[in-house]
C-alpha cells in the first residue's frame, strides 16, 4: 500500500476568485441594489453572491456565503473598492486597478448576467417592483449560468 505524506507535508492548491459588484435598482433608479459576485478564476463558475448597498454589510454576506474551502490557500483578486480591504484578509486580498486584467473574468460574467437578467439592465424597461422578486430573477439565471458552465 501507497504510503501517504504526513498532514503537514501534503500540499494545497491555491484557487483564485474575483470579486466584483454590479447596480441594479427596485422600483425607481434612486434606490441602487448591488449585486455582489465571487467567481471561480478557472472554472469561471459564480461560487457565491449577495445583494445589498455598496458597503460592507453585503460583502461580508457574501464572505460568509462562500463555500469554506474558498476561506483559506485562496487569493483574492478585486477591484480598489475600500469595502473589501475591510473585509476581506488582508494577506490574501489582491487589490487590482482598471485595467490590469487581473478582474476579466467577473467583468465578463457581469455583462453576460446584464444580457441574460432585464432586471440588470441599466436602461431597461424590464425592473422589480419589490427586492424579493429581484433576488429570485437574479437566483434563476445565476443557477442556470452556472448549469450551462457545469455541462459545457
Amino acid at each position: 500500500m501507497p504510503r501517504l505524506r504526513p498532514k503537514k507535508a501534503q500540499r494545497k492548491e491555491w484557487e483564485i476568485l474575483e470579486l466584483d459588484e454590479l447596480w441594479s435598482f427596485v422600483g425607481h433608479k434612486k434606490h441602487k441594489v448591488w449585486l455582489w459576485l465571487a467567481v471561480e478564476r478557472a472554472r469561471r463558475r459564480i461560487v457565491g453572491w449577495a445583494l445589498g448597498s455598496r458597503g460592507e454589510a453585503p460583502l461580508r454576506k457574501l464572505w460568509q456565503a462562500l463555500p469554506r474551502r474558498y476561506h483559506r490557500h485562496c487569493w483574492y483578486f478585486t477591484d480598489q473598492w475600500k469595502a473589501y480591504a475591510k473585509v476581506l484578509p488582508r494577506w490574501q486580498h489582491r487589490p487590482c486597478p482598471k485595467g490590469e486584467g487581473q478582474t476579466n473574468s467577473v467583468e465578463a460574467i457581469n455583462c453576460s448576467l446584464r444580457q441574460r437578467c432585464g432586471v440588470l439592465v441599466r436602461k431597461s424597461c424590464s425592473f422589480s417592483k419589490s427586492l424579493v422578486m429581484h433576488t429570485a430573477r437574479i437566483k434563476i439565471v445565476i443557477d442556470n449560468y452556472n448549469r450551462n458552465i457545469i455541462l459545457n
